[in-house]
């Protein structure tokens, strides 16, 4: 849309930023949460913590085994105020308080020289119009404000704010890929791969070109305007949007790169972003609207800030146009753990982060906002410059549920937004503390589950789940009433079967050295009353990389309800327990148990020599880099031998590392640094 004035240098004070998402598209520069590179240094091997004991009933791994309301019901959301109605539309243009407010309070705090922007939504044939005016100084901003104000189709008026974004990094691999195995991604392809949905992200653009994108990226649009020959949102100086829409859609089984949870999916690149991570909440509503006009049936907002602006009016538009809309619960419990908007809007479904061993990210907003939790630490995803990176963050957690959106709308288009949100809140698997907590919301969101209550799907055991994890359904049919003598038929219907949780109480998931033995614990419970189910069937299901797909032992709890794994992994390894429904008890699973595994390395240096000798050895590739001034650079690389070494020789003084490049079954992990004479 044509702006008043042309879009201003960003010379002036910002008078409040966004956040948007990766650890690092934060208010103030949230906090990020890395994977942990495990690696050996000087001539020492590297070792991992002990595990903890084995519990009663114990399977061993493989040897060297790696609802919406009534319709026409209305509330009021107690966080926005705003109308929504049961059928999860929203008024988007009921007016905000700012539109009656006094001119002088919205403008706030700005200075008597300061140059800002004015952003006014107005209402207009039916959808928001964003408007911007730049002026100079707290008068000129306070006048503004009130010509707005005296127009009857505004809706909203405020400061333009900024958002801003950083970022963290490191290489590919669907080994290391341990979301997509967490999310259980390849056995809900059985039954889609999201194709038919587009998936609109808002972000910094999208990399059109990048390999493992090629054919999933529509032409969209650029409201950075920071280029003339950039239109159609494949621009991506940042490399985040590129990031969020590899998570979502990267091509899957192409034997390159990573593979994304909706594979099928097609990609509408929204610019709202530059280069630096920085733009105005009046575009990032203005695309938001133009992503929903365009077709998109889901909006992924891996951003955020500490209040509600033009973009509340826009996903409101959004949610009215029946638009699946998911955003980042934010990065900033350790500075304060604000409330996040758009997160935080009403019928938005607000996403946290957790790592490989299901807890909620240190850095992530809690919340009663926080809907559900998908996989946010150490994620594996496209970047720009057709590179991949790895990077933490509810940025990364947000596209794995936009992504299992676009997997529901594939297979049941008629859904309501509200209808995918309380689906993926019913069938996530519950983490912490019983029930819906403001760490994780109602639990890590379950793509299969929730596909699968809703048509057939193949390639698992596992039961479909249904709310609080257990099935969507009872046993076709239930026992009847004894009419023998000594047990007349009862006058009442049988007991519906009760409802199970099985959670994992001792151990978790971590990234492992090749060959340290691990274990995991998990106890079957009844959901109400607590009471551990004791000889009860189960099965201890277990993936090993470079495997696509999970194998389960049938096993039972034992007197108290537990079951155990043990395992001494040389590959990365995945473990799950589930317990199938019976007569009496209703399915349920623990979430999935990541041990990410790392080479086993140990160094030798002598005079301008080094020796790495790594295992497992097949494939491994051993880079070294030397330290020159503080900055790493690199030396050479080797393929290790047979036996597992990589020699080099004729190395200056100086202080060195090694890097052990990712493969199928491992991940990539980086030495300390170690003197060399």
């Amino acid at each position: 849309m044509t702006r008043p004035t042309p879009r201003p240098t960003r010379t002036f004070p910002r008078r409040a930023r966004l956040t948007a998402g990766i650890a690092g598209l934060s208010l103030a520069a949230g906090s990020v949460a890395g994977v942990i590179a495990v690696a050996g240094g000087g001539s020492a091997t590297v070792a991992a913590p002990a595990p903890t004991g084995a519990p009663p009933t114990t399977v061993a791994g493989p040897a060297g085994a790696s609802g919406s309301a009534p319709a026409g019901a209305r509330t009021t959301d107690a966080r926005t105020g705003t109308a929504a109605t049961g059928t999860g539309r929203t008024d988007w243009d009921a007016p905000a308080a700012n539109v009656t407010a006094a001119p002088a309070s919205v403008v706030g705090d700005v200075a008597a020289n300061q140059p800002v922007r004015i952003v006014t939504v107005r209402s207009v044939d039916g959808r928001p119009s964003v408007v911007t005016t730049t002026v100079n100084g707290r008068a000129s901003a306070t006048a503004a404000v009130a010509a707005a104000q005296r127009d009857a189709t505004t809706v909203s008026v405020g400061v333009d704010r900024v958002l801003r974004l950083s970022v963290t990094s490191d290489d590919p691999r669907r080994a290391a890929q341990w979301a997509l195995t967490t999310l259980r991604a390849e056995q809900t392809w059985t039954a889609t791969t999201g194709k038919t949905v587009t998936v609109a992200v808002v972000d910094t653009g999208v990399q059109a070109s990048h390999p493992d994108l090629a054919g999933s990226v529509l032409s969209g649009v650029d409201l950075v305007r920071d280029d003339p020959k950039s239109i159609d949102g494949s621009k991506d100086d940042n490399g985040h949007g590129t990031h969020v829409a590899g998570i979502i859609a990267a091509v899957a089984n192409n034997r390159i790169g990573v593979a994304g949870l909706a594979p099928g999916a097609k990609i509408l690149p929204v610019r709202v972003l530059d280069g630096d991570g920085a733009g105005y909440d009046s575009d990032i509503a203005d695309g938001i609207v133009r992503a929903v006009d365009r077709g998109a049936t889901v909006v992924n907002l891996s951003i955020g800030g500490t209040e509600a602006g033009a973009t509340s009016y826009a996903v409101r538009y959004a949610l009215s146009k029946n638009v699946v809309v998911v955003a980042a619960a934010g990065n900033e419990r350790e500075e304060g753990n604000p409330v996040s908007y758009p997160a935080a809007d009403a019928g938005v479904i607000g996403v946290a982060a957790t790592d490989w061993s299901d807890t909620d990210a240190p850095f992530s907003n809690t919340g009663d906002y926080v809907d559900v939790a998908a996989p946010g630490v150490g994620i594996w995803s496209t970047y720009r410059g057709s590179t991949y990176k790895q990077l933490s963050g509810t940025s990364m957690a947000t596209p794995y549920v936009a992504a299992a959106a676009a997997l529901i709308r594939a297979v049941s288009p008629d859904l309501t937004p509200a209808a995918v949100g309380s689906l993926l809140e019913r069938t996530a698997t519950d983490l912490g503390t019983v029930g819906r907590d403001d760490a994780t919301g109602h639990g890590l969101v379950d793509p299969y589950a929730a596909v699968c209550s809703l048509v057939t799907c193949g390639g698992s055991t596992t039961p479909t789940a249904g709310p609080t994890g257990s099935p969507t359904s009872s046993p076709t049919t239930s026992p009847s009433p004894s009419t023998s003598p000594t047990a007349p038929a009862s006058p009442t219907a049988p007991a519906s079967p009760v409802a199970t949780a099985f959670r994992v109480t001792k151990g978790a998931g971590r990234p492992v050295v090749a060959g340290t033995s691990v274990s995991l614990q998990g106890t079957l419970t009844a959901t109400r009353t607590g009471a551990q189910l004791g000889s009860a069937p189960a099965e201890v299901c277990v993936r090993t990389a470079p495997a696509a797909t999970f194998r389960c032992t049938a096993t039972t709890t034992s007197l108290g309800g537990v079951v155990a794994w043990n395992g001494t992994p040389t590959a990365s390894t995945w473990v799950y327990l589930s317990h199938p429904a019976t007569a009496t008890t209703k399915a349920s699973r623990t979430a999935t148990v990541a041990f990410p595994v790392v080479s086993r390395v140990t160094l030798r240096a002598g005079t301008g020599t080094v020796t790495a000798t790594v295992g497992p050895a097949a494939g491994q590739v051993v880079k070294l880099d030397r330290l020159t001034g503080k900055t790493w650079t690199l030396v050479t690389g080797k393929t290790v031998s047979r036996a597992g070494q990589a020699s080099f020789t004729k190395l200056k003084a100086g202080t060195y590392r090694v890097r052990i490049a990712a493969t199928s079954s491992t991940v990539a992990s980086t030495s300390s640094g170690f003197r060399v004479r």
